[in-house]
């Protein structure tokens, strides 16, 4: 084992690209639960970006991963064109497309930096929470600017920064340790800082033959639970293992992310909070009685979000125009 582990910095297309096929990235369709909040919140999101695309000629998706949000507001635009950088992404989507027989939605392989497409020849571009993954939002935003028609709109959501803090209760540092299928003993610890507003995800694995990976292997509370949170930094865990992997991802507030539009060529943003009814119902005992009623409303939300305050909110929504 070395002294001195190797730290490798990945990018989050390629985290990415490592979860498609599970979890939320299966190559399946998406059945909405009245009982998730996360369920609701999507809905009010497809609402929006639905309100933004409609009577639009052609749209370009960036970062649209498994074909989130393309394949449901695909009715509300005559063409829809979804990239990401992620090969096995565009495979599902390829795939999920197929099974939903639309005909106006092409997905491809494709480079938010580095844009194929002819200047001015979308009217709206999506970004559904793609702008943080990306390396280089400048280059992202000024490519997206250029392929839009003059007066051409964006919009964009993102996670809210000031919610999390406030919410997370193990918000700056995070330490788990997990056993795998394999009795392989990884860990991931999490850093979140303020300034700047971003997140640094560390993953290895623990040398089973090293003095920590013995004492978790003969733990028979590890043994049955099979994770383990912990106090332990990154720097006291290297010395355990030979590789240590990282990505960084960076956050928005309401204030943060329409300057960095402002500041690429964007004019008359707004920002505007969403996913808040389930919420609302929850906090009175209401969620279960209104689930029959759950898209109507969404789309309620969707219409009516240009009131609700972004700082008070999970979610970010932002429409903007080209100049």
């Amino acid at each position: 084992m070395k002294d001195y582990p190797t730290y490798k910095r990945v990018e989050l297309w390629e985290v990415y690209d490592r979860l498609a096929g599970t979890g939320d990235y299966a190559d399946n369709d998406k059945s909405f639960l009245p009982t998730e909040r996360y369920d609701w919140s999507l809905l009010t999101e497809i609402e929006l970006f639905k309100n933004a695309v409609r009577g639009c000629k052609k749209v370009l998706d960036i970062g649209c991963g498994t074909g989130h949000p393309s394949l449901y507001v695909a009715n509300e635009a005559k063409s829809i064109i979804g990239i990401d950088k992620s090969e096995r992404m565009i495979e599902i989507a390829r795939s999920r497309l197929r099974r939903s027989g639309l005909e106006n939605v092409f997905f491809e392989i494709g480079d938010a930096e580095n844009l194929r497409f002819a200047n001015k020849s979308f009217d709206a571009v999506i970004l559904c929470g793609s702008l943080g993954v990306m390396s280089n939002k400048e280059k992202c935003l000024t490519e997206a600017r250029r392929v839009l028609l003059k007066g051409g709109e964006l919009v964009c959501i993102e996670a809210n920064w000031l919610h999390e803090m406030a919410h997370n209760r193990h918000f700056q540092r995070e330490g788990t340790f997990v056993l795998t299928r394999e009795r392989q003993v990884e860990f991931r610890y999490v850093i979140r800082s303020f300034q700047p507003c971003k997140v640094t995800d560390y993953r290895c694995v623990i040398n089973a033959e090293s003095d920590l990976g013995k004492k978790l292997l003969s733990s028979r509370h590890f043994l049955k639970h099979k994770t383990l949170k912990t106090e332990m930094a990154i720097k006291e865990v290297e010395k355990h293992c030979d590789y240590i992997e990282y990505d960084e991802e960076e956050k928005f507030d309401p204030e943060t992310i329409a300057s960095i539009f402002a500041r690429n060529g964007f004019d008359n943003i707004i920002v505007r909070g969403y996913g808040m009814i389930y919420d609302l119902l929850n906090s009175v005992c209401l969620a279960n009685e209104m689930a029959p009623y759950m898209k109507g409303l969404c789309k309620a939300e969707a219409n009516f979000f240009t009131s609700i305050d972004p700082h008070k909110t999970e979610m970010m929504f932002v429409i903007c125009e080209s100049n």
